[in-house]
C-alpha cells in the first residue's frame, strides 16, 4: 500500500449524508488515539474524479479538528465502480464538493437509512438490472471535447496505448471523425472515434474504456449506437485494425474476441503495415 498525503478539501465525497450515531463513535476513538497513526483513508481517481471511496465520516472528524492534510491511498479494490460515479453525481448536483459541505448533513440514524441507506440500495439494483438508466451514450461535437476525452482515457490505458507518439496522433485524428462517449453522469467512461473512407465504409479509428469499466457493456453500447449512426447514412461496412493473433498480446486477444462477439470478422493480415513486430489485423462487420 503506498500510502502519501493530500489536502482533505481536494477529495470529492462519495455519500450524501452523515451518521450522528457513527460520527460521535468516530470522534471518541479519536480522542484516545494519537491522530498522527490512524489508518490512511482509500480515495480512487476516475476521470478527472478523485473521490472517497470509504472513510468519510472519519474524514470529517479530522477536518473538525482543523486537519487539512490526511494520510490516504489509492483503492485497488474490485469495486463497482459506475455506482460510485452514481454517487458522486448526485453530490455534485446537491453541490457536496468536499467534505466540508457536511456541516449542515450529519442526521440521526432514521434519517440516514431513509436518505441515503435505502437510496443506495434501490440504485444498486437499478445499475445491475437497468444499467441504461444511468449510462448516457451521445456524439461529442466540440473538438477540444474530442481530444480532452480521448486523452483522458487513453493515458488511463498504458497496457493498450503506451506509445506517446501513436496517443498524440489519436488525440489529433480525433478531431476529424464522428465521435461518441459514455458518460455516468458528467465523467466520461469511455469512447469511439469512427472515420469515413468512402461512402460505402466507415472504419473504427480507435476505441477505448476505462479498465475499471471493462466487461459492464460498454464498449457493445458503444458500437452499436455507431453503427446506428452509419446505417442512417447508408454505410454498409464497418472496420476496425487490431493487433493480430500472431502476436501474443493477452490484453490484444480479449480485444479480437470483443470483436468478433459483436460481429467482426478477420478479413486480412498486414504484418508490415505496424511494423513486423506489431502485425495489425483487418476485421469487417457487414451493416
Amino acid at each position: 500500500m503506498n500510502v502519501f498525503t493530500k489536502n482533505i478539501k481536494d477529495i470529492q465525497p462519495s455519500q450524501l449524508y452523515i451518521s450522528k450515531t457513527k460520527l460521535a463513535k468516530v470522534e471518541k476513538y479519536l480522542d484516545s488515539v494519537d491522530i498522527s497513526h490512524i489508518e490512511p483513508l482509500p480515495i480512487k481517481k476516475i476521470g478527472k474524479n478523485i473521490f472517497f471511496t470509504d472513510g468519510h465520516t472519519r474524514a470529517f472528524a479530522l477536518m473538525k479538528r482543523g486537519i487539512e492534510e490526511v494520510k490516504v491511498y489509492w483503492d485497488e479494490d474490485d469495486l463497482d465502480w459506475i455506482q460510485y460515479l452514481i454517487c458522486i453525481d448526485w453530490c455534485n448536483r446537491e453541490g457536496i464538493k468536499n467534505i466540508a459541505d457536511f456541516s449542515d448533513r450529519v442526521v440521526d440514524d432514521k434519517d440516514y437509512k431513509k436518505l441515503w441507506d435505502m437510496r443506495c440500495d434501490s440504485m444498486q439494483k437499478g445499475s445491475v438490472e437497468n444499467l441504461d438508466y444511468y449510462l448516457d451514450i451521445r456524439a461529442v461535437s466540440k473538438n477540444n471535447e474530442k481530444c480532452s476525452i480521448c486523452e483522458q482515457v487513453l493515458r488511463a490505458l498504458p497496457n493498450w496505448f503506451g506509445i506517446e507518439e501513436a496517443i498524440r496522433e489519436y488525440i489529433n485524428g480525433a478531431k476529424e471523425n464522428t465521435f461518441l462517449s459514455a458518460y455516468v453522469g458528467d465523467t466520461p467512461i469511455g469512447f469511439l472515434s469512427v472515420k469515413e473512407h468512402n461512402e460505402f465504409t466507415s472504419e473504427i479509428y480507435v476505441v477505448g474504456i476505462l479498465k475499471e469499466f471493462h466487461r459492464r457493456g460498454i464498449g457493445k453500447r458503444l458500437i452499436k449506437a455507431t453503427e446506428e449512426i452509419l446505417v442512417k447514412e447508408n454505410k454498409i461496412f464497418l472496420t476496425v485494425k487490431t493487433l493480430s493473433s500472431s502476436h501474443p498480446d493477452e490484453g490484444y486477444r480479449k480485444t479480437r474476441e470483443f470483436y468478433r462477439s459483436v460481429g467482426f470478422y478477420p478479413l486480412e493480415e498486414f504484418t508490415e503495415l505496424w511494423g513486423n513486430e506489431n502485425p495489425c489485423l483487418l476485421m469487417v462487420k457487414k451493416l
